[in-house]
């Protein structure tokens, strides 16, 4: 079994409020839940108008694609979100023995 995990921090520039912040954030991690069916939430910048961190995982049985599945979902997280901009990624596939 293979997990691939990322932390992705967003930039919302337009939030005025953390209303406007969960608007774009739940719309942006439902669209993304139910197109790959991975596991998302948010993991910190709960408190901050206009900055965000999202953790997506992939479980697989094989390293590769877990990889692509993951890179296939940040591409999506980048180019679907016109209110949020991705402002670093870091990611990882953790192999389980």
């Amino acid at each position: 079994m293979h997990v691939a995990a990322a932390r992705i921090s967003l930039h919302i520039p337009a939030s005025q409020s953390l209303k406007d912040r969960r608007r774009v954030l739940r719309s942006l991690i439902d669209r993304a839940h139910s197109k790959f069916n991975a596991a998302i939430a948010e993991t910190g910048g709960q408190d901050t108008w206009q900055v965000a961190e999202i953790g997506v995982s992939v479980v697989s049985s094989n390293a590769t694609h877990a990889g692509e599945r993951l890179d296939q979902l940040v591409r999506f997280i980048e180019q679907h979100s016109p209110e949020a901009i991705v402002t670093e990624i870091e990611a990882d596939v953790i192999p389980f023995e």
